[in-house]
């Protein structure tokens, strides 16, 4: 019989309206094209420059407003963002460049 996997909080479903999400429901609910590992170790494309807003079962966490604001950001926004919120992020080379997206006709 193989042992069963402990439920963590990255198990469950996402929602909109939860109060708090950690780094890897914000990276889940954000559908971001990049791997985990990838989102995991670049702070430039994390909320707030990955600084959570605070702890809960000593994971850092984000509150719902601060996910809500950074959900609909793109690559291009990010440095704006990051300096509101001076995280001293710095953009790697390949989202410098920025991705253009072409309307659909």
């Amino acid at each position: 019989m193989k042992p069963k996997k402990n439920d963590n909080a990255d198990n469950y479903p996402v929602r909109i309206d939860q109060p708090f999400f950690n780094l890897k429901q914000a990276w889940r609910i954000k559908g971001c094209a990049c791997a985990w590992n990838t989102f995991e170790q670049n702070r430039y494309i994390q909320p707030r420059g990955g600084f959570p807003d605070g702890y809960f079962g000593g994971r850092g966490v984000f509150k719902n407003e601060t996910i809500m604001e950074w959900l609909p950001l793109m690559d291009q926004d990010m440095e704006a963002y990051n300096r509101k919120y001076q995280t001293g992020a710095k953009a790697r080379s390949k989202i410098k460049k920025g991705v253009r997206l072409e309307a659909a006709d």
